[in-house]
């Protein structure tokens, strides 16, 4: 907090549940900021909502197009960010907060520092961990680097000037959830004591994770119906009016169909529980992208809605667009648009709608009390965003010569819900697939409050090579904004590829490690003459398989040497992890090198010191004792 409040420009970074929004939050609540003017900015209308919900600031929240669009600086018609000397700068703000800067294009950051003006305090927040952003550059990469100290991987905490960073995950409260610790083993970190136990067929799966293996296409679809009727509560595939409920939908005497309403005093509103759950997958087009699973989905638990737009005197509006999209349906916003006041209802206050909002077709619904004779005629939106307000649609929108704003939005790809947050999430993955990476799975893996089902093709286990630098989105860009790009070519399996060298650890051998402590490790082996195997597979007794960051096989001996690494032993959740793992091995016959020198399986443990990182000396020195 102290970093964050003092700064005039600072990052604030950790993955999700370690508690970002809450030290924002707890910053607008001190009376010298909140009196001085906030502004809470975030690049999807979507972030904007939950920035807006977690803090406590309604209304002090906007999309990046909102803020720029008014201060010319964003062309809504083109979609491009520009800065603009010519242009009047926003001053009317001293504190500014900007939430998901992991997307941030470097035209989008350069457009919005150049609209602000009398600012002393811009907190850049996300995690540059996730996907780049789908346009220009990792400016917010960039900048966080630049800000990082030296040897901030062996602090805790891990807190500089303008730099501030959570590890902590608050949501689990210390415990070792399965579904955070298979997240983390592609964010780029060294691996927890037990990740291992996550990326595994043997792995556990309980409540919050929950694997499930598919090997081609034709199985896909019922693996995933089987899982929405087993995660959703549904009493059978046939349960329609159950799975309506699951987002938004209310029973209504013997009716088939549920109905969707929006916001009033007697309805919490349709839209209000369209992000219980979301299907995500890395494609759009194929067996296995969101067009066909979309379209599966809604073949499979909206036939009575889709009656209701055949029948004879029809009370809701026709299948809208190439799609068919029907009343009850989820749907998503896929173009920042400004609507006419005779769009909106009710007409007052804002009418803007950005790329990304969720919502639910609530309307037109033809009931007795109509004021109307025809059937209806117009598509009506709620969004999640603006609960109570519906935003109507009109068939000659959706032409063949148009490009639709709508979408349906059961199944959306990982990149359109960057930002977003769900209670479960069902993370479809095909292997193999070019558009995989390592940031891709990270993003993926992490957009669930309380449950992730993974829908894998092939053994989970497969998906393992993606932890390297060589599958880095962000690694493959050659951009800096403070620096040359220095491209260096990594091999790998008859593959090639160039990487920027300042975001990978490359040791003296050539191979990609996590970290420069394990760098440094790697270098000092190779030095000495020892040939070593880097996460070399270790099965050990009842079939679990573990990584030990080093193996070395001494063939004069007999004797095999499994070397961990460890980063974060003053953290006692992550100290009680690895005495699990410890056990483990000791179970298994795997004896510290310390207290059995005689032993044909031997561990050596080391870790780095908190005030000073890794002693490069003393790793030496143990090489030179034990090998």
């Amino acid at each position: 907090m102290e970093v964050v409040f003092s700064s005039r420009l600072s990052v604030l970074i950790g993955p999700a549940g370690t508690g970002k929004t809450t030290l924002i939050r707890m910053l607008c609540e001190i009376s010298g900021v909140a009196d001085e003017g906030i502004l809470l900015l975030a690049p999807t209308g979507k972030a904007r909502v939950r920035l807006e919900e977690r803090t406590g600031l309604r209304g002090h929240g906007k999309t990046l197009a909102q803020f720029l669009i008014g201060l010319n600086r964003y062309d809504s018609t083109t979609g491009r960010y520009f800065p603009n000397p010519q242009a009047a700068p926003c001053r009317d703000y001293r504190t500014v907060v900007v939430d998901e800067c992991s997307m941030l294009t470097e035209e989008q950051l350069a457009a919005l520092l150049d609209a602000l003006a009398g600012v002393e305090r811009l907190v850049l927040v996300g995690d540059p961990r996730q996907l780049p952003p789908i346009g220009a550059g990792r400016p917010f990469v960039d900048i966080v680097r630049k800000l990082r100290p030296d040897g901030v991987e062996s602090q805790f905490p891990r807190c500089s000037i303008g730099y501030a960073e959570l590890t902590v995950p608050r949501r689990q409260q210390g415990t070792a959830r399965p579904d955070v610790l298979l997240a983390s083993h592609f964010n780029g970190q060294p691996l927890d004591p037990e990740a291992d136990s996550a990326l595994s067929s043997l792995g556990r799966s309980d409540e919050r994770l929950r694997l499930v293996r598919w090997d081609h296409s034709a199985e896909l679809e019922q693996r995933l119906m089987d899982e929405l009727v087993h995660s959703l509560g549904l009493s059978s595939p046939e349960d329609e009016l159950g799975f309506e409920e699951s987002i938004g939908g209310s029973r209504y005497r013997n009716a088939p169909h549920a109905f969707f309403h929006p916001e009033s005093k007697h309805s919490p509103g349709a839209a209000s529980k369209v992000e219980s759950w979301q299907v995500l997958t890395p494609r759009r087009a194929g067996m296995t992208g969101v067009d066909a699973l979309n379209r599966a989905i809604q073949a499979r638990f909206r036939k009575e809605a889709r009656k209701l737009t055949e029948a004879r005197y029809r009370k809701v509006p026709k299948p809208l667009g190439t799609q068919g999209i029907l009343y009850g349906d989820k749907i998503i916003n896929v173009r920042n648009q400004r609507r006419k006041k005779k769009d909106v209802y009710p007409s007052d206050g804002e009418s803007y709608i950005a790329n990304g909002d969720i919502g639910i077709v609530v309307g037109q619904y033809k009931g007795k009390k109509a004021p109307y004779r025809k059937p209806p005629w117009k598509t009506e939106v709620e969004f999640a965003g603006q609960l109570g307000r519906r935003y109507s649609f009109l068939e000659h929108e959706f032409g063949e010569d148009q490009q639709p704003t709508l979408e349906l939005a059961y199944c959306l790809t990982v990149h359109k819900t960057q930002g977003s947050e769900f209670k479960t999430t069902f993370v479809v993955l095909t292997n193999p697939c070019a558009l995989l990476s390592r940031e891709l799975l990270y993003t993926a893996l992490t957009r669930h409050q309380d449950r992730l089902v993974v829908l894998h093709q092939g053994p989970i286990e497969d998906y393992r090579r993606y932890v390297g630098d060589e599958y880095s989105e962000i690694a493959r860009r050659m951009t800096n904004l403070f620096a040359p790009p220095a491209p260096t070519e990594v091999r790998n399996v008859g593959t090639s590829r160039f990487l920027e060298e300042d975001l990978i650890h490359r040791t003296e051998r050539g191979d990609l490690v996590r970290s420069k402590s394990e760098l440094v490790i790697a270098d000092k082996l190779h030095a000495a003459g020892v040939d070593y195997a880097y996460e070399q597979p270790l099965v050990l007794s009842g079939g679990r398989t573990r990584y030990p960051d080093f193996t070395v096989e001494d063939d004069a001996s007999g004797t095999t040497y499994y070397w961990e690494h460890l980063g974060l032993l003053d953290d006692p959740a992550y100290h009680a992890r690895w005495e699990r793992k410890r056990e483990e091995y000791l179970e298994d016959g795997i004896v510290p090198w310390s207290e059995g020198k005689d032993a044909e399986r031997m561990l050596i443990k080391t870790s780095d010191d908190r005030r000073g990182g890794l002693d490069a000396q003393a790793i030496g020195k143990l090489i030179g004792d034990v090998f």
